[in-house]
């Protein structure tokens, strides 16, 4: 039997993938999903997941305090906040009132006009410290042309890129842009540009560990509740995924994250709960502890 008091916690917990949808993003996305009202469209989400979410407040800053609360009750030192596509309004606020607490990602659908622009403007004006990409809902594949500039810019500007691959908890995504593989020309051609692959590529598993093989700017990101192990025909713990990727590359390229959306589940500590036991089951090191859980995101982050 494992002695928990032995156990190693991390000194800080970053966390790598936490969305912050406000009211006005959720109007939008019920629009564009076909629901009526933004209370649809989370009773919706909250069914996906088996949860009873709440509309965010109106007020974005307020929606920002809630989230800031949130995490200080967990001794959550700081995370990379997703607001909803290719939309500022939450990063502004963070970088005027709160610019040390949080790092700011853009979710760009690259389909949409002036997304570049957008991005661009961001910025300068707020500092963007990554970007997200989402190809399966979006439907582009990764090495598509409509992408490239985004690389460019990224690369120019030493930002992260987190890639959405694999199966989604939304019903639209598409297949064809799922596999990780649609990365490997862009991880081979741009070699100093950093990619994190959310939810360990969400069924993936095996096509992003060839990608870590052969790329040494992939990175597995370990947020969400990981229940695409169940749909695979394999018997597979959550265990098995980080001793394989482990094995491959080492405690190095695995980034600690949630996927918190929505209150009032707030922060998802079970799953930070469950993620640190499986270290620590795999008996890691503090150092190695302390990398998974918030030095090895650290080290992404572009000074800003």
């Amino acid at each position: 039997m494992i002695n928990v008091d032995n156990w190693h916690t991390p000194k800080k917990i970053y966390d790598a993938h936490l969305h912050v949808f406000n009211y006005k993003g959720m109007v939008t996305r019920a629009k564009r999903l076909g629901f009526e009202t933004p209370e649809e469209i989370v009773s919706y989400m909250g069914d996906r997941v088996g949860s009873n979410f709440v509309i965010p407040p109106k007020d974005d800053n307020a929606l920002l305090l809630l989230w800031i609360d949130e995490l200080q009750k967990n001794n959550v030192d700081k995370a990379i906040i997703l607001p909803d596509w290719n939309s500022t309004d939450i990063i502004e606020i963070a970088s005027k009132e709160y610019p040390d607490l949080f790092f700011r990602y853009m979710m760009i659908n690259p389909h949409e006009e002036k997304a570049l622009d957008t991005l661009r403007t961001a910025y300068s004006k707020f500092g963007v410290h990554g970007i997200k990409l989402y190809p399966p809902l979006h439907y582009y594949h990764a090495y598509d042309e409509i992408v490239m500039p985004f690389y460019e810019f990224c690369d120019d500007h030493k930002l992260p890129i987190t890639f959405h691959m694999g199966i989604s908890v939304g019903n639209k995504a598409d297949m064809r842009y799922m596999n990780p593989s649609d990365v490997s020309p862009i991880a081979r051609d741009f070699p100093k540009l950093n990619f994190l692959f959310a939810h360990f590529a969400t069924g993936y598993l095996r096509e992003l560990l060839f990608l870590m093989y052969h790329c040494n700017n992939v990175y597995a990101e370990s947020s969400s509740s990981n229940k695409w192990i169940h749909y695979l025909p394999e018997s597979l713990e959550l265990k098995d995924v980080f001793e394989k990727i482990i094995k491959v590359k080492g405690t190095e390229k695995i980034v600690f994250g949630t996927d918190s959306t929505l209150f009032p589940r707030g922060w998802r500590r079970g799953i930070y709960e469950r993620q640190l036991a499986v270290c620590n089951e795999l008996g890691l090191t503090q150092e190695q502890i302390d990398g998974i859980f918030y030095k090895n995101l650290e080290k992404l982050m572009p000074k800003i």
